[in-house]
């Protein structure tokens, strides 16, 4: 049975002999070594594990045992002369530390250390536990060590597959923690939305129907008072309270995604050229202005009126936020997919980015959470409502899409509003708006109104524009009407929340039933309405003025009426 024996005086020049038993007998055998050694040596070579042993504080001499051949992967074999340095050079730097530790009576051993093994013809990674054990005389003296080597392949193999299990579920744990936390987020916001619009849907109806009364008074008495009036200033002053109470109103009810929207088809490439105007004069001299839009028309389905208000109030919170000198931008693109924004999962389709960026002092992060709450603000007492960003985000989430704020302290403020594209290849041609002051001469209007103060504004204005006007308190008294003669009249004008049939009930039916009859609508707010704004009738939001109700009137009665 080979053995092998490596004398060791030099450790950077190591020679070792292959020897057999018989060489052992030419050179003195085991007789000539220490009784010792011996006894250590029979216990090395009868040992089917994997083991070493060096023997000698000064010449140390190393001995493997059969076992442990494969572990020096043939390099024992045609080295003569070749240090064991060389034979071990994967792992010699920690072998050659242990082994000194070992000889000066240090316990030392490495597990599952690395190393590249001849498996099958080609080289694989290995896992092996090296254990040093000194070995002492009588004295105390430490003779020589002895190393254990156990290899632990399979084990760290399983340890890894284990490791890399765990990893994977931990992962998909943290992955369905993420969801169960965007959902939860979510949530939370659809509820805050929720309660918001519960709220100011429920106070929105009547509070414009009162603001319609005080409203439409101020347009009856600057309508009738000569304009050399003392009083008009003070008229003046209670129609510009009214207009912003309405302002409120709308952007509460923008907000909550109530808001009764009148979307269009229209390149948004040529909105905003429009528009861009209006923002830099919003801005002012002191801050510069650029657009960047594409070539290619981009179609939207979309209430013209709330993108330029969105589009505005973002630009005065960038112009609000720039001290000195600055810059504001708006840029658009056609885009595949709204990214991850509040947790919520990203969403494919088509859609437009508008983007709107200014190099203000930056949004703190504790406030960027809280921009889009009604009535939040940072600026002084008097500066702002707290309603300009909410009516931004909900214009955009009643349309479908989405907003995305990106904001460094010091270098500014990115706002991204993902809208939907359509389908459609055009524009609706817009209807060019009636400044004139309708006469109703000659002309019926059957007003369908259950509100008392509202009624009696609506028809006194009515009949002071010349209308003949026949009032009913709810659907059923309009129908009534209507199967008496519905021929008597050139319009309806109807308020849509009503108690039993509402107004777009009512309005639906005239349509079946006298297609010719042309609708008006008018609510300060109706969920109906915000639901379905593709309704296809005529709609007067409250509170509207005088000039916006004969407006309405000249375009329907202007219509030719079928049958």
């Amino acid at each position: 049975m080979p053995r092998a024996l490596l004398p060791v005086s030099n450790p950077d020049q190591l020679a070792y002999r292959l020897l057999l038993d018989s060489d052992w007998a030419e050179a003195g055998g085991l007789a000539q070594a220490p009784a010792e050694l011996r006894v250590l040596l029979t216990t090395l070579f009868d040992s089917p594990e994997p083991m070493w042993l060096a023997w000698g504080a000064q010449d140390k001499h190393f001995f493997f045992n059969d076992a442990y051949l494969p572990l020096l992967g043939g390099k024992l074999h045609g080295a003569m002369g070749r240090g064991l340095q060389e034979v071990w050079s994967d792992v010699w730097s920690d072998v050659s530390e242990a082994i000194d530790d070992a000889f000066a009576g240090r316990h030392r051993s490495f597990r599952n250390l690395p190393l590249q093994m001849d498996r099958d013809g080609s080289l694989k990674e290995t896992y092996w536990t090296f254990s040093y054990s000194p070995l002492r005389l009588l004295t105390g003296e430490v003779a020589g060590i002895f190393c254990v080597v156990s290899e632990q392949t399979e084990q760290v193999q399983q340890k890894n597959l284990h490791t890399r299990q765990v990893e994977a579920i931990t992962e998909q744990a943290r992955d369905a923690h993420l969801e169960l936390v965007r959902a939860r987020e979510q949530l939370r916001q659809a509820q805050k939305l929720e309660t918001m619009g519960q709220l100011t849907g429920g106070v929105a109806h009547d509070f414009n129907n009162l603001l319609q009364v005080i409203g439409g008074s101020v347009d009856m008495l600057q309508h009738t008072l000569p304009p050399e009036a003392p009083q008009l200033r003070y008229v003046t002053a209670i129609g510009s309270a009214a207009d912003r109470a309405g302002k409120l109103t709308s952007h509460l009810l923008a907000f909550s995604r109530r808001q009764s929207l009148t979307p269009e088809v229209f390149d948004i490439r040529e909105s905003i050229r429009a528009l861009s105007d209006i923002v830099g004069t919003v801005l002012g001299a002191r801050i510069g202005f650029e657009v960047s839009l594409p070539e290619t028309p981009l179609y939207v389905l979309l209430d013209r009126n709330q993108l330029d208000t969105s589009l505005i109030n973002i630009a005065v919170n960038a112009r609000d936020a720039i001290v000195g000198e600055g810059q504001v931008s708006i840029s658009i693109e056609r885009v595949d997919t709204i990214p991850s924004v509040r947790q919520a999962a990203p969403m494919l389709g088509n859609y437009v980015a508008v983007t709107v960026r200014d190099t203000g002092q930056g949004i703190a992060p504790e406030v960027l959470s809280r921009i889009f709450e009604p009535f939040f603000t940072t600026k002084g007492i008097g500066a702002g409502t707290g309603l300009g960003l909410s009516q931004v985000f909900g214009f955009v989430k009643q349309s479908e899409g989405e907003v995305d704020v990106q904001s460094s302290v010091g270098t500014g403020t990115t706002f991204t509003l993902y809208l939907p594209l359509t389908q459609a290849g055009s524009a609706t041609a817009p209807v060019a708006p009636s400044h004139r002051i309708a006469n109703g001469t000659g002309l019926s209007v059957l007003v369908v109104e259950d509100n008392v103060d509202v009624a009696a504004f609506a028809t006194g204005a009515l009949a002071e524009l010349g209308f003949n006007v026949v009032l009913a308190r709810n659907a059923a008294e309009a129908w009534a009407e209507l199967q008496r003669g519905a021929g008597r009249f050139q319009v309806v004008f109807s308020d849509v929340v009503m108690p039993g049939v509402n107004g777009l009930q009512l309005a639906r039916r005239i349509r079946d039933t006298y297609p010719g009859l042309p609708v008006i609508l008018t609510s300060g707010y109706s969920e109906l309405l915000a639901s379905d704004p593709n309704h296809g009738f005529t709609l007067l939001r409250k509170p509207y003025s005088l000039k916006q109700l004969a407006s309405a009137l000249a375009q329907a009665t202007q219509q030719p009426r079928a049958g």
